[in-house]
């Protein structure tokens, strides 16, 4: 299955997101035992559940990757929520909000193709770190994204993954 529909390049300005999160690395995540992802993505939804509201509801949510300790083998950080807007009800509890600044940057966006969330986004990452083994681009490292759209049916999602690059 192609995962790719489409890539392009843009440049977005800084933006912050607020959500919950968790350290790991590519390592411990492809393990069972030691993967944080699941458990971060089960307590995200089931807070987003306890505290519904009809704006965030229906906002996209952002999984962030950022803090990167070198690139693509070493540990990072990942927030999972949304895009901070002072009209917009946060779902998460104060508790345990972060508040994470997406730098402004040149992005290369990949976009999957429709499918299981969980499988074409995992399918696509392969994708993405293939890619830049030999692209002419260059990621920064700098903060990297996905945008899940509240809206998507998730056996049938399209998700838009965001690579820092250099410009």
């Amino acid at each position: 299955m192609n995962t790719v529909a489409t890539t392009t390049i843009i440049d977005l300005p800084a933006f912050v997101v607020h959500g919950m999160g968790t350290r790991t690395t590519n390592v411990d995540e492809l393990g069972i035992a030691n993967a944080r992802l699941p458990q971060l993505w089960a307590s995200y939804l089931h807070d987003k559940a306890q505290h519904p509201s009809a704006s965030s509801q229906h906002a996209p949510t952002y999984a962030l990757y950022t803090d990167y300790e070198s690139d693509a083998n070493g540990a990072y950080t990942v927030v999972i929520g949304q895009q901070a807007d002072d009209h917009l009800e946060q779902p998460i509890t104060r508790q345990r909000q972060l508040e994470i600044t997406v730098p402004a940057s040149r992005y290369m966006v990949f976009t999957t193709s429709k499918g299981p969330v969980f499988e074409t986004v995992a399918q696509t990452w392969g994708t993405i770190w293939n890619y830049f083994e030999h692209a002419s681009e260059v990621r920064t490292y700098t903060g990297d994204f996905e945008v899940y759209e509240s809206t998507a049916n998730p056996e049938q999602a399209e998700v838009k993954i965001y690579i820092a690059i250099q410009s």
